[in-house]
């Protein structure tokens, strides 16, 4: 897997700037750069098995888990038993995972206010999703310059990097269309027909 630097200063127990000098001085290996010249590390090379059996305690972790209609509840189910996998995988403790059956761009979605909630009271050491978009469509930002407060990284299992620009601006304008249609269909179910005669 691969991870941003804040990430891996943090499980290096250093600054950014520290592991940027490691790599001029070939004491640590960047994986690759993203399109934008962003730093990507690989998690089994910053933490070694030996050294993930030495760390006590083991970093807690949340999740949160996202689909958009109840028929999608089967993937909602495999959305958390990745977090569960991952979690284990990297020797964290994952406390609990939120989820919500909402629209990306619902703002009440109660899964997502209870997980802010948790970052502020228990400062986790990351938020684990599968795809960032499932924490949100749209102010993802906003929410990553939260939980950096509280010192809590969003760490998405999969990568979307490769995603162009015009790409991810294309599929959200279908998030858009969709949540509108949504609406719509769901304003006009509810009105009653006009009286006949």
């Amino acid at each position: 897997m691969l991870v941003r630097i804040g990430i891996a200063a943090k499980l290096k127990g250093v600054s950014t700037s520290t592991l940027r000098r490691w790599e001029k001085e070939q004491k640590v290996e960047t994986a690759r750069r993203t399109l934008g010249g962003h730093r990507r590390y690989t998690l089994a090379h910053l933490v070694g098995k030996k050294e993930q059996g030495r760390q006590q305690p083991a970093k807690m972790v949340i999740g949160y888990a996202r689909v958009s209609a109840t028929k999608q509840k089967n993937e909602l189910l495999r959305q958390q038993e990745q977090l569960r996998t991952f979690a284990h995988q990297q020797g964290w403790v994952l406390k609990n995972i939120f989820s919500d059956i909402a629209s990306g761009m619902n703002e009440q979605r109660k899964g997502l206010h209870l997980l802010l909630k948790e970052v502020a009271s228990s400062h986790p050491f990351a938020i684990l999703c599968t795809y960032e978009d499932r924490l949100a469509r749209f102010g993802t930002k906003v929410i990553r310059h939260y939980c950096q407060t509280f010192e809590t990284e969003i760490v998405s299992i999969h990568q979307t990097e490769h995603n162009s620009d015009e790409r991810k601006l294309v599929e959200d304008m279908i998030a858009l269309v969709t949540s509108f249609a949504e609406r719509l269909h769901r304003q006009r179910r509810g009105k009653k027909p006009p009286p006949s005669g």
